[in-house]
């Protein structure tokens, strides 16, 4: 049946509207209109109350019919909306009450905001800071000076609900390293590098914080080697002659990943670095040659800093040009494959424990389901001998800085930095807002967006109960 056209009066009100087979769906039409709602509305039509549909095909084209009900009363919200685009910064930092307050940009200063945030996440760093501040002995000179300051600026950030301007730190920075207050002929501060400002933060705090500032018992290193150090083996095979392999123990701070146009994943990045191929001076051929580096990790450090190496120089363009190419990260990075033979087994001696105490509490026979899984009996006895490593091999991102733009002396930093569970802040200067974790996977690059330039991972010395994923059910 085609629908038909009636008028229905309301108390002093007509509507004109179309009716078909189906009485409720004419109700709700009835109530949009006057918010009188279903179960009150008592619908008239030539004295007859119209009560089922089948009272609907009676009705003819243009009839008048009567609706008695009183309407709903519209009562004002009682919750108040406001959205997030006309709240202040203040205002938002009062709503997260998280670690939000942000750092106002003091002449392209983007990379060093951002590389604060993400320091100032390192609970042992800022201890070890504001013991020193609060030292009466301490040093007088001015990289003690910029220490201090920085220690005061991660407490005004701490205590902070608005965005704060570091002038005394950013000026004692720029006079302490000049090359950070480079100007550009316009007379503006030029952009420098995250990196950078990382590893001069990193040398400042190394000079002045001994052991014991550190905030961990019995330490014999400076906090900066506690933190972020680690010992690394360096075998150096000459493939141009027959020379014995030389093999040298360093001291590193940080990871690089090497970006080529093979490079997809940040472990690919980080072998490559860990792989290659150097010129150095060989003492048998009177010459330079070719050598196979390999490196390997001989410690853990509590946090471990990854670089992506995206800038290069570009002769033609006499500047340093970024490459776009999609490297993604993970959360969870696991480490072992890096590391040297008897610090891998130690890691797998502590997985393999770890593995059969779980296996214990879920009252699983762990011993035959590894021959089921794995098919060899002697695993487990190979392990035995070996004393398990204090930590699991594996490492938890909860930093990370990004860059935009197409080159090194140009674009913008932003820092972004785990809170917890799924949720992290963005830093874009005195911007904060708040991000999932999923947002962060996105910045591994391949387009002109913000792109994963240094990632800040935490060591797991104890892993946490996987979260179940999404869209499966426990």
């Amino acid at each position: 049946m085609s629908a038909k056209k009636v008028s229905v009066k309301w108390a002093k009100q007509v509507f004109e509207i179309e009716i078909g087979t189906s009485l409720e769906e004419v109700q709700a039409q009835l109530f949009s209109l006057t918010q009188v709602p279903m179960e009150r509305q008592k619908l008239l039509c030539r004295g007859r109350q119209i009560k089922k549909d089948k009272d609907l095909e009676r009705v003819k084209p243009g009839a008048k019919m009567m609706l008695m009900g009183t309407a709903e009363e519209l009562k004002a919200p009682t919750k108040k909306y406001i959205f997030e685009e006309d709240l202040t910064a203040t205002q938002k930092a009062e709503l997260i009450k998280e670690d939000v307050a942000g750092l106002n940009n003091l002449g392209n200063t983007c990379y060093m905001n951002s590389t604060v945030q993400c320091l100032r996440s390192i609970s042992e760093l800022k201890g070890a800071i504001n013991k020193y501040k609060n030292t009466p002995s301490r040093g007088t000179d001015p990289q003690s000076t910029m220490l201090v300051q920085m220690g005061q600026m991660f407490n005004d950030l701490d205590k902070a609900r608005a965005p704060i301007t570091p002038v005394t730190f950013v000026n004692t920075f720029r006079r302490l390293f000049p090359r950070f207050a480079q100007r550009g002929e316009n007379g503006h501060f030029l952009q420098q590098d995250a990196d950078e400002c990382l590893m001069t933060f990193m040398d400042v705090a190394r000079s002045k914080l001994d052991a014991k500032y550190s905030v961990e018992k019995d330490a014999k290193t400076n906090v900066v080697q506690q933190l972020f150090g680690f010992e690394t083996v360096r075998k150096l095979k000459c493939t141009e002659g027959e020379e014995e392999e030389k093999v040298k123990t360093d001291l590193a701070r940080k990871l690089t990943c090497h970006i080529d146009e093979k490079t997809n994943f940040l472990v690919q990045g980080i072998e490559k670095s860990l792989n290659e191929v150097v010129e150095l001076k060989s003492e048998s051929l009177g010459r330079n040659a070719q050598y196979q580096q390999t490196v390997r990790l001989k410690t853990l450090p509590k946090y471990m800093v990854v670089q992506f190496v995206r800038f290069y120089w570009k002769k033609e363009l006499g500047k340093k040009c970024k490459m776009l190419r999609k490297v993604k990260f993970p959360l969870k990075l696991d480490v072992e494959s890096f590391c040297d033979s008897e610090l891998r087994k130690s890691i797998s001696a502590r997985r393999m424990k770890d593995k059969e105490a779980r296996d214990k509490e879920l009252g699983l026979d762990s011993l035959k389901k590894a021959k089921l899984d794995h098919g060899k009996e002697k695993s487990s006895m190979e392990v035995e001998s070996v004393e398990p490593a204090d930590t699991t091999g594996y490492y938890q991102l909860f930093g990370v800085v990004t860059h935009k733009g197409r080159d090194a002396d140009s674009g913008h930093y932003i820092g972004w930095v785990h809170q917890k569970d799924d949720d992290w802040s963005k830093y874009d200067d005195e911007k904060v807002s708040p991000i999932k974790e999923d947002e962060i996977l996105k910045l591994c690059g391949g387009g002109d967006w913000h792109t994963a330039y240094m990632c800040y991972y935490k060591r797991l010395d104890t892993m946490p109960e996987e979260k179940p994923k999404k869209g499966k059910k426990n």
